[in-house]
């Protein structure tokens, strides 16, 4: 039988959601770090929200009426950049699942007008590496996530965090822009209302740099590592497994597990498209 690409519907949710799960531990397993998706449940569930998501939409591969994989595309307005993810693939099925759905997915991405698509991707996953490559996307960084416990230090002697509010969205916006040429609006917004969003403040009262929840699905953008320092320190805590930390940033990198904080996994954000290299330190999403 061919190959059926088609939307994700309710009924599809706890399968999909099994062959994710199954699809990590087998990765996970055999490189003896922990799984992304650690129990069948939080597979489950990162599905259904997911599909309850308006910016977020997903397909899935089936053969004769049997299903084999699944893969989601995310965006996030205004921002110009969509995400695809997570790709997972029955690892007991044969060859092209994968591609298929992957080229599905970057044909939903051009039919909403975006022409910058990324994802964070496993390195020890090597197929997924050579699938990626093949259809076009490029690797921008290698990343760790780091886990631990943020606490003060003798940064906030300089440094002054506090709750990010709304009238702060306009100046992190510039920030942002300044530094990956374009805003993250939206995943600030939902981080304030949250009430996770943290800013840093110079002694002139300008706004050095923000952290929209320190986490998992968190980012931060900062004008230099002393700031995004300060904002790790005095975070309340991190959000999920850990948080992104990009691997040639060589002086936070040694700053965190100095500090006790211990590296999980690594990751690989990859590209479609146009891309600016940040110009200042950054700590990337899981999305992007």
């Amino acid at each position: 039988m061919s190959l059926t690409i088609r939307s994700i519907d309710q009924a599809d949710v706890e399968m999909c959601g099994k062959i994710g799960f199954q699809a990590h531990k087998a990765i996970s397993s055999a490189h003896g770090y922990p799984s992304e998706q650690p129990s069948f449940e939080f597979a489950v569930g990162m599905i259904k929200t997911m599909m309850a998501n308006p910016n977020s939409w997903g397909a899935l591969a089936e053969r004769d009426g049997q299903i084999l994989g699944s893969i989601f595309l995310h965006l996030f307005p205004p921002s110009p950049v969509a995400a695809i993810g997570p790709l997972t693939v029955d690892p007991s099925s044969e060859g092209k699942v994968g591609r298929a759905l992957m080229e599905t997915a970057l044909v939903e991405a051009r039919k909403r007008d975006y022409d910058q698509v990324r994802l964070v991707q496993s390195p020890s996953h090597l197929r997924s590496f050579v699938l990626y490559t093949k259809c076009g996307f490029t690797l921008r960084e290698s990343l760790f996530i780091m886990h631990g416990n943020p606490g003060l230090t003798t940064l906030e002697k300089k440094h002054d965090v506090r709750a990010a509010r709304p009238e702060d969205i306009s100046a992190c916006n510039e920030i942002c822009k300044s530094i990956h040429g374009f805003s993250r609006d939206m995943e600030l917004r939902q981080a304030i209302d949250q009430r996770v969003a943290i800013i840093n403040v110079d002694n002139t009262g300008s706004i050095t740099g923000y952290a929209a929840g320190l986490g998992f699905l968190g980012h931060a953008v900062a004008k230099t590592n002393d700031v995004l320092k300060a904002l790790v320190a005095n975070s309340s805590a991190i959000l999920g497994p850990g948080f992104f930390v990009p691997g040639r940033n060589f002086d936070l990198l040694k700053w965190l597990l100095d500090s006790g904080f211990r590296i999980l996994w690594p990751a690989n954000l990859m590209t479609f498209g146009n891309y600016q290299d940040p110009t200042a330190p950054f700590l990337p999403s899981i999305a992007y």
